[in-house]
């Protein structure tokens, strides 16, 4: 069956306006139950407890079926009819949804909002539904801010840019280290040229003349 059109909607919450409420005797929890049995498709119950508050609310529009209650909020259903041998609304079974329908709670929201009456009960369930449709409205235009947010630059963790450390001055070197330096160390594999001390050469020439000396006096010996 195609949704209901906002007329007929209408039609039927201003016909559930016009009805006088029916009260039954507390039951054994201490709630009674008052019931709007509405001429055009709408049925409201509400469970009151003994200090008049609203404890539980179901609204029936045509085919579309809401329940409140306290600490549980909103959720919305169908009614279907039943298969046994009773036709109407006693055989009627109600199948909640599996989650808020929203297309669901907006009928109910716009067709109450042309309430104008003061029954109590009808401007309850009137209020609880109109707060649950603003729950939705700003949920999805939060949702699409989100997306229409452009995502930012991922930051990796552990990747922050390490901190610079200060250049310190080339201490300050001796000459000898300087001339080092200038020059350069020997290459590993280069053998250093010999180094020449004077005190060895003139070792060797008191040996040659000692040595000269000596051949003299042989040989003048042996002549």
């Amino acid at each position: 069956m195609a949704d209901p059109s906002p007329e007929t909607l209408k039609t039927a919450v201003q016909a559930l306006g016009r009805v006088h409420a029916v009260e039954g005797p507390p039951g054994e929890n201490g709630l009674r139950t008052v019931w709007h049995l509405g001429t055009h498709g709408a049925e409201l119950m509400s469970l009151v407890d003994t200090e008049g508050r609203v404890r539980r609310q179901e609204l029936t529009l045509l085919e579309d079926h809401y329940m409140w209650a306290s600490g549980e909020g909103v959720r919305t259903g169908r009614v279907e009819p039943g298969e046994g041998p009773q036709v109407g609304a006693a055989s009627a079974v109600v199948r909640a949804d599996a989650q808020l329908m929203p297309n669901r709670l907006m009928r109910a929201a716009l067709a109450l909002g042309t309430y104008t009456g003061q029954d109590r009960y009808i401007l309850h369930i009137q209020r609880v539904l109109a707060l649950a449709r603003e729950g939705l409205e700003l949920g999805a235009a939060a949702q699409a801010a989100r997306a229409s947010q452009r995502p930012s630059e991922p930051t990796l963790p552990g990747l922050a840019p390490a901190p610079v450390a200060p250049v310190a001055e080339p201490a300050p070197v001796a000459p000898s280290a300087q001339a080092r330096l200038v020059h350069g160390a020997p290459h590993p594999n280069e053998v250093a040229p010999p180094v020449e001390r004077r005190s060895e050469g003139v070792v060797m020439v008191v040996v040659l003349g000692v040595g000269l000396l000596l051949g003299l006096l042989l040989l003048s010996w042996l002549l």
